[in-house]
Parts: C-alpha cells; sequence; structure tokens
C-alpha cells in the first residue's frame, strides 16, 4: 500500500491532524486537490475524513458511489444532501474543532499541584474521576498507545485528571494527543482545568514531542479560552457525522 503522504496534494501533507493519525491508518483512498481533500479511510465500511473547501469536500463526497460508511468529519460549513447521508448511512452528529501548538505554555496558577499518576495503580481512581467529571470520553489508562496521566488531588480524592496518547510516526515528528480532560465540581472555577492541560503539555515537549493535539466541541467557548491562553491553534473545524445511535466517533 502506498504512503498516503506519497498520494495527497502537496497542501496537506504537513497537515497535523494527517501526519497524527496516519500511522493508525491502514488502506486509504485519498479523493481531491489543494483546495479540498477526502480521504476514505478503512474499510468494507470506512470511516470518511474531509479537509478545506467545504463546498469542495461536499463535492467530493456526493461523487463517490460509497455505501455506508462507518463514521464522517469534513469541515463545518459542508451540508451533506438528504440523500448523501441516507446513502452513507448516517446523522448529523457534532460540532467540534481540532488545535495544536508547538511551544510550551506559560506557567499558570496550580501547576505546583498537579501529579504524574501510576497508570496501573492509580488506574481506579482515574476511572472513577472520569465517571463523575467527563463520562463522555472513552479515554482510559489502560487504552492502547497512552503516555501517561497527570491529575491534582482535593482533600486526599483525585479530582482531576488529564491523559496523552501517542500519534505521528517517525520521520513526521512525534506528538501527543490530549484527552480525558476532567475536574470534579469541587475543583471547577478554580483554574485546575488549565494547570492539568498545561502541566500535561510541558511534559510532552519535555519527553520529545514535536506538537501537542486536542480535540474540542465547538460550543465549549470556557475549553477555548484556556486553550488559547496556553497557545493552542484552531487547525480544522470540522462537523461529524455518525450511525444513528452512536454514542462516540470510533476509536
Amino acid at each position: 500500500m502506498a504512503d498516503v503522504l506519497e498520494v495527497l496534494p502537496p497542501r496537506w501533507r504537513e497537515h497535523r491532524m494527517i501526519l497524527g493519525d496516519r500511522v493508525r491508518w491502514d488502506a486509504v483512498e485519498v479523493l481531491g486537490d489543494d483546495d479540498g481533500v477526502v480521504l476514505l479511510i478503512g474499510g468494507p465500511r470506512p470511516s470518511v475524513l474531509g479537509l478545506g473547501d467545504p463546498a469542495t469536500a461536499d463535492r467530493l463526497v456526493a461523487g463517490t458511489d460509497l455505501g455506508p460508511a462507518r463514521w464522517m468529519s469534513v469541515p463545518r460549513g459542508c451540508r451533506p444532501r438528504p440523500e448523501t447521508l441516507s446513502r452513507l448511512d448516517l446523522v448529523p452528529f457534532s460540532t467540534w474543532d481540532w488545535l495544536s501548538t508547538d511551544a510550551e505554555p506559560p506557567h499558570v496558577a496550580g501547576e505546583e499541584n498537579v501529579r504524574r499518576l501510576d497508570p496501573v495503580a492509580d488506574a481506579d481512581a482515574i476511572r472513577a474521576c472520569l465517571r463523575e467529571a467527563n463520562p463522555e470520553t472513552s479515554a482510559d489508562p489502560a487504552g492502547p498507545d497512552e503516555l501517561g496521566w497527570w491529575g491534582v488531588h482535593r482533600d486526599g480524592v483525585l479530582s482531576g485528571v488529564i491523559g496523552a496518547a501517542a500519534r505521528g510516526a517517525v520521520g513526521d515528528g512525534r506528538s501527543w494527543h490530549v484527552h480525558g480532560l476532567g475536574v470534579l465540581p469541587t475543583l471547577r472555577r478554580t483554574g485546575a482545568g488549565t494547570a492539568l492541560t498545561a502541566a500535561l503539555t510541558r511534559a510532552a515537549f519535555s519527553g520529545g514531542a514535536s506538537w501537542v493535539s486536542l480535540g474540542m466541541y465547538a460550543q465549549n467557548d470556557d475549553a477555548r479560552r484556556i486553550y488559547r491562553r496556553l497557545g493552542f491553534r484552531t487547525d480544522a473545524e470540522m462537523t461529524s457525522f455518525s450511525p444513528a445511535g452512536a454514542a462516540r466517533p470510533p476509536a
């Protein structure tokens, strides 16, 4: 199978979302040009990833003879026709942004209280915190490619956590992808989420990462302010479509 970078239009060969995730893909079909690109990933029920001009992505998806898809994420502003979504067996799911940074964040208040956790000894405590603070996440300390988890305690209870998974390939620049940020109500509005994110991002660069990435729901303005303060930039604004009844994107 050809390396996806060899068949991508030039504009997309350094896009961090592609560089971060391509090592996890098997077969990939590439459609489009420098204006917009659509990737059909895996099979026989592939995932669809579009980047660039929304109208171009819409046209490319509509022009395929693809049947049911596993998932589809395309640039925000895409408006797939009802007949296209019916053919793909997909319905609207969420709008979200993909962000990254290649610079260490400024030091923030509370960062000194963040501690690196033991993914084995602290696994049950991490999961308990996530069940209450971020029940929608699929992040888990025992998941594949986990690089580490960090946490803050209050009154002896693990009350805020954040994790990261490995992304990227040799030659692309290794990256860390942030996931599983969750803060219990007792610590919300205290800056704990900012401190956790800053500490993890700093650890990533100390550990040799070329950049750090994360995804966030588009409507989460509080999180956006935190990430911008820490130096993250928005690389892609996306809309996702899922099979009816799906709870979260496939891993």
